[in-house]
């Protein structure tokens, strides 16, 4: 059974929303904190937590108007229709939050399973935050996608996974199809992972339409190991 994961900001959304929410409504430490990740100095959830710390009394009309205003990638809504017609389970692993994640996909009424971070925009304009999706042994996502993969998929599932960026190198290692755009591109690139580039999901759709009639059992074996040898970890 094909089995399709997909990230959230810059890749189904044209802009990183949380991104967005951050640079508004919080301060300038919500974005320096990231150099201490990048020195290996903190994990991304801890990163996470003290930029979310940055935004404090914050409108929250002014917050959801921000969020009713992001844009779909092209196609996507399409291609969750596609999906759906070919029984194909589609999930969303995402490092963001989770009450924005939860406005767009409702403002265009799509329901579609999420797995993310617990942040939500409280009243008072601050931002109350659980990771309950965080794993040990992760230290490159608060929201551990790879564990998202794992808990709702079966050894025989080919599994696909959609990207852009840096959090969704892990799930892309583990994964039979890959769909890259921006730096996860150039990531499968300079380490020789197979993918396939997209600017729209009219691109997935097409391509992945194939994979179904042409390969309907398919594994990448590389990717297979990966996932064996991370249960292993566990």
């Amino acid at each position: 059974m094909y089995k399709v994961y997909s990230d959230f900001d810059e890749t189904i959304t044209t802009r990183d929303v949380g991104s967005q929410i951050l640079a508004r409504f919080g301060t300038p430490a919500a974005f320096e904190v990231w150099r201490e990740f990048d020195r290996g100095e903190k994990t991304a959830a801890e990163c996470l937590r003290i930029a979310c710390a940055t935004m404090t009394g914050a409108n929250p009309e002014h917050v959801m108007a921000l969020v009713a205003e992001q844009h779909l990638r092209d196609g996507f809504r399409e291609f969750v229709a596609f999906c759906s017609a070919q029984s194909v389970d589609l999930r969303i692993t995402s490092d963001g939050f989770s009450f924005y994640i939860d406005s767009i996909l409702a403002q265009h009424r799509l329901p579609i399973p999420v797995w993310t971070n617990k942040i939500d925009c409280n009243e008072d304009g601050t931002l109350a935050v659980t990771f309950q999706n965080q794993r040990e042994g992760c230290p490159r996502c608060a929201s551990c996608k790879c564990a998202g993969l794992l808990t709702t998929s079966d050894d025989a599932d080919t599994i696909v996974y959609i990207g852009d960026g840096y959090s969704d190198w892990c799930p892309a290692l583990m994964a039979d199809v890959v769909f890259a755009t921006r730096d996860l591109k150039r990531q499968c690139g300079e380490h020789g992972i197979p993918h396939h580039p997209f600017e729209d999901f009219h691109e997935v759709k097409a391509i992945l339409s194939t994979y179904l009639k042409e390969r309907p059992k398919y594994r990448r074996e590389q990717a297979h190991r990966r996932r064996k040898e991370l249960i292993m970890m566990e």
